[in-house]
């Protein structure tokens, strides 16, 4: 069955399974096996709508891609400076979310594999793209109201999410305890010196 083909419902139960099995196993440990283990279909099931082992991944990786440009698109806050907070929380997961944890240190181990594997690199770049597009919209629009300073939107969306990315791809990743709370300081001392006094 062509993937773009697969009923929804049962793409979200497929990529629910790749997305616990990712997080308990990683990628390099991943198989097939594992992502049934996952879910209430056999191996077999799963070959039924997706091809790979990658095409399963690619699912999970778009269902993520829905959800973050959702979180992000539906930030419930006014103004530019409440919006850019908000952001920051929803992309510095907290260390004591082990879920939450463990699908972001997966989508950093999918990023490490993308330069080499163009069926995992079009759905990541789309999820970075957006949240980069997201946060430059939210900075261009506190510099056009006068609520941050001249700044470059492009440049400073870049840092934000470099600096949360690098949390997840460190800290998360290898336990460091403390990192996170760290990170949301410096981060809100940098908005802070975004804005016009």
């Amino acid at each position: 069955m062509p993937a773009d083909s697969v009923p929804p419902e049962q793409k979200a139960q497929i990529a629910n399974a790749v997305r616990a099995a990712l997080a308990t196993h990683g990628y390099a440990r991943l198989t097939t096996k594992k992502v049934a283990a996952e879910s209430e279909k056999s191996e077999a099931g799963l070959y039924y709508y997706y091809d790979s082992k990658d095409e399963m991944i690619v699912a999970f990786l778009e269902t993520s891609e829905d959800y973050l440009a959702r979180s992000l698109d539906e930030i419930d806050a006014e103004g530019p400076e409440e919006r850019l907070r908000a952001v920051c929380d929803i992309l510095i997961v907290d260390e004591d979310d082990a879920a939450a944890a463990g699908v972001n240190i997966a989508v950093m181990e999918l990023l490490s594999h993308a330069p080499h594997n163009e069926t995992l690199r079009e759905p990541l770049l789309r999820m970075e793209r957006h949240t980069l597009d997201v946060i430059a919209d939210i900075v261009r629009d506190g510099v056009e109201r006068g609520v941050f300073r001249e700044v470059d939107p492009e440049g400073t969306a870049a840092f934000v999410l470099s600096a949360t990315d690098g949390y997840t791809g460190f800290a998360l990743a290898l336990g460091m305890e403390g990192v996170g709370d760290d990170l949301r300081e410096s981060l809100s001392a940098y908005i802070d010196s975004l804005l016009v006094e």
